[in-house]
């Protein structure tokens, strides 16, 4: 290791300057300074012994100094990071000369400072991410307590109005209200699931992957009947391209189905103007490529960087949202979970992308 060795170099030239202190303190005291004060020959021994100990001793407590002093200024820098407090260490400059460089004592321990520094900075970063992951979790339960308490207020409502005794209400208008009520605990089914899946990938519990061997285009059609089926996705036209109609593969088509329809249903419920959502399947050697794209509204760089980060909601809490803020956190998990990798791309006004990779597995 460079530290090693150039403790060693510091070690051999700290032991040659004492060596050359030896050389000039001893003769100058013998021939110099001990005549001039009258000793006599017969004493000169004991004097040599004399100087030799005071040299080395000098020589020892510099050597402390050189190598040590640098340790205690990191030792007290790393008190300082286990105390929560990442701001740059006020001794700071100590370390540097004029020239802003280290010096000499401290160029010795210099890939120990340089980690120092680069984990203060990661653990300023870390803390910062934490207060907005924090603020986040905070949002998000607000946000999720709104979208559940929404179709709860539905459900209560036209429970109460079929329950009055005070209406006769007509098997039509009773026919809307069971509709309605339905239609809200399906949304409140998804929303208890999103949280489900999203505390099981949070924690130590593993989703199961019930992997079968299926045709992957055939899967995907499905997917997309059924998506431009719901009323929602009426409006939107949906295109699919592929290279072929039979390409087979093993995956969980349970869990892979919601994956896909997080991702299109998220462009259906974020775009209320007619949009193209294409859809492209190549094969590339051992993995297939899932590519989603739409003419949207896109998304503004913060979402976007954000997009995959559990609890983040592009939407606050006044605005309409038919999720939990947690639905794309948890297509990554999901697709992780198939050793797959996603990515997305996007732009405002210039619409979305999705590019899924998913490793070919037969029996």
């Amino acid at each position: 290791m460079k530290i090693q060795r150039r403790f060693i170099q510091h070690l051999l030239l700290g032991f040659a300057f004492w060596l050359l202190l030896l050389a000039l303190t001893v003769p100058l005291t013998m021939e110099g300074i001990l005549p001039k004060l009258g000793f006599g020959s017969e004493r000169y021994e004991w004097f040599v012994i004399v100087v030799i100990g005071l040299v080395t001793i000098l020589w020892i407590i510099w050597c402390g100094w050189y190598f040590g002093s640098p340790l205690l200024l990191m030792m007290k820098w790393i008190t300082q990071l286990g105390n929560e407090d990442f701001s740059p260490l006020i001794e700071r400059n100590k370390m540097y000369n004029r020239k802003g460089k280290f010096k000499l004592r401290f160029r010795l321990y210099q890939e120990v400072i340089n980690q120092l520094d680069d984990m203060r900075a990661q653990f300023q970063k870390s803390k910062g991410e934490r207060a907005q992951l924090e603020k986040a979790k905070r949002d998000w339960i607000a946000g999720i307590s709104h979208d559940l308490k929404t179709p709860l207020t539905y459900i209560k409502g036209y429970t109460t109005l079929l329950l009055n005794a005070d209406y006769d209400w007509s098997k039509e208008e009773q026919q809307n209200f069971i509709q309605e009520i339905d239609d809200k605990s399906s949304h409140m089914e998804q929303l208890v699931q999103d949280l489900n899946l999203a505390m099981r990938f949070d924690g130590s519990q593993s989703i199961p992957i019930c992997k079968t061997t299926q045709n992957i285009v055939s899967f995907v059609q499905q997917v997309l009947a059924n998506v431009s089926n719901d009323l929602r996705g009426q409006k939107h036209q949906f295109e699919l391209q592929m290279e072929t109609h039979d390409l087979t593969m093993k995956f969980d088509p349970h869990l892979l189905k919601r994956a896909l329809q997080n991702i299109y249903m998220n462009a259906v419920i974020h775009n209320e103007a007619a949009i193209t959502i294409t859809t492209t399947i190549k094969k590339q050697q051992d993995t297939v490529n899932i590519c989603i794209q739409d003419n949207g509204i896109g998304m503004a760089e913060e979402t976007l960087q954000n997009l995959f980060n559990r609890y983040y909601r592009g939407t606050t809490t006044e605005q309409q949202s038919e999720g939990t803020g947690l639905g794309m956190a948890i297509v990554k998990s999901l697709i992780e979970a198939h050793d797959g990798t996603i990515t997305v791309e996007s732009m405002l006004q210039q619409g979305t992308k999705f590019i899924i990779i998913l490793p070919i597995l037969v029996d």
